[in-house]
């Protein structure tokens, strides 16, 4: 889009909109290795947000993650439907949880 509207224009609404789901796989493995809370509560933050990607991936027509959200995971029409390194760090996150 390289219109007029600030908020559009150049990607600024595909670069400061929509939440990137590969972040969260980096945030889930840094949660697992810096947790200042006790073991069991970090353990139970970690298994209801990757319950949430699982769920996701079983209702996708292509069983992956895409690669953007809006707000709290909901469906962004301009992204990708399924990005392989939204899956992949995912998947680092489980391998870190599971071998904790």
């Amino acid at each position: 889009n390289q219109s007029d509207d600030y908020y559009m224009a150049s990607g600024f609404s595909y670069h400061m909109g929509p939440e990137w789901v590969w972040l969260m796989g980096f945030f889930l493995r840094a949660r697992l290795q810096f947790r200042s809370r006790p073991p069991v509560v970090v353990l139970n933050q970690l298994q209801r947000i990757l319950q949430a990607h699982a769920d996701h991936a079983h209702g996708s027509d292509w069983q992956g993650l895409p690669e953007l959200t809006n707000k709290d995971g909901a469906f962004c029409p301009g992204s990708c439907t399924t990005q392989a390194w939204s899956s992949a760090t995912i998947l680092e996150a489980l391998y870190d949880l599971h071998n904790c």
